[in-house]
């Protein structure tokens, strides 16, 4: 995180005469030390509220937000008051969208003052305001909050329930309320479907691949224990028990159709987990490749559980 600009502050002495650049100068000195400050304790993102519901009318859509408080990426404050009902038009393009709250700034037109020596009147106030606004996924507003994603698809929205990024205490853990559930999910229905291999005469002899891929799940399920779970530790060991995963069932014998599609699926999640130094932004793409695993997973297990004893 850095900053291009560099702080610079009034320098008064006696007889100096102040300009309306020298106040302007003086304020901009105080915000920018604020944004720092802002920025480097408590991060950028949500910090309380600002919860998004779309709802749908026909073929009208509204997005409902919740009042709250958030910090932009130049560490700029937005705070919504009160909840407000944004109506959005389709956009023409398909495609991922972010919905903002854009920090604003304008000229009060209630505070009006005269211009010294002149018949003039000037706002001699700024307002400070808030809008949303609808963005594709990739132009991203740096004076903004990122409050929800939305897929738009032939001509219908549609909320993606994937996380955005939070700040204040929490920052470091945006996702986590997201993910671990289902990183959870994944151990837990593996442990399942392993637990009835062995009580077939699939699994014969413990290999390798299946003694590291049961201790990663168990030293996983340990880990996901602790409450405060970073997002990049999420990633990490759903990427990592991807590759476990695919090590054990890609040698298995053909035991069942379920499990030879699942196969596959794990084939092609393994080749896309991305590597350590990639983004947050990347690792969460692929995220949802593995949140796709888990309803073959449940297949696979819902079949060994009714067919285990004939197989045994």
């Amino acid at each position: 995180m850095g900053f291009e600009h560099t702080l610079t502050r009034l320098n008064p002495f006696e007889g100096l005469a102040l300009t309306a650049g020298d106040l302007a100068d003086e304020q901009i000195y105080h915000r920018r030390t604020l944004h720092r400050h802002s920025l480097f304790l408590h991060g950028y993102g949500i910090v309380q509220g600002l919860q998004v519901e779309l709802e749908q009318r026909k073929k009208k859509y509204t997005a409902v937000v919740k009042g709250g408080y958030g910090i932009t990426r130049n560490g700029q404050g937005v705070h919504l008051r009160h909840d407000v009902a944004v109506p959005l038009e389709v956009p023409k393009q398909d495609g991922e969208y972010l919905l903002w709250l854009v920090h604003l700034e304008r000229p009060d037109s209630d505070a009006m003052r005269p211009v010294f020596d002149t018949a003039d009147l000037r706002e001699a106030r700024v307002l400070e305001e808030v809008a949303p606004r609808l963005l594709p996924v990739d132009e991203e507003e740096t004076d903004a909050v990122a409050l929800t994603r939305i897929n738009v698809r032939l001509g219908r929205l549609v909320q993606v329930q994937l996380p955005v990024p939070r700040a204040g205490r929490n920052h470091a853990r945006a996702a986590e309320s997201y993910l671990k559930p289902r990183v959870q999910e994944f151990i837990r229905l593996n442990r399942k479907i392993i637990n009835n291999l062995f009580r077939t005469d699939t699994l014969k002899e413990q290999s390798i691949s299946l003694v590291a891929f049961l201790s990663a799940l168990i030293s996983a399920e340990f880990q996901l224990v602790e409450e405060g779970t970073s997002d990049r530790v999420l990633y990490r060991t759903a990427g990592r028990l991807t590759s476990y995963c695919h090590d054990f069932y890609n040698p298995m014998p053909p035991t069942t159709d379920r499990v030879a599609q699942f196969t596959e699926f794990i084939r092609r999640t393994h080749a896309e987990v991305p590597g350590d130094d990639q983004t947050d932004e990347t690792w969460l793409r692929w995220f949802q490749q593995y949140e796709r695993l888990l309803q073959p997973l449940q297949r696979v297990n819902d079949e060994l559980e009714k067919t285990v004893e004939a197989m045994r």
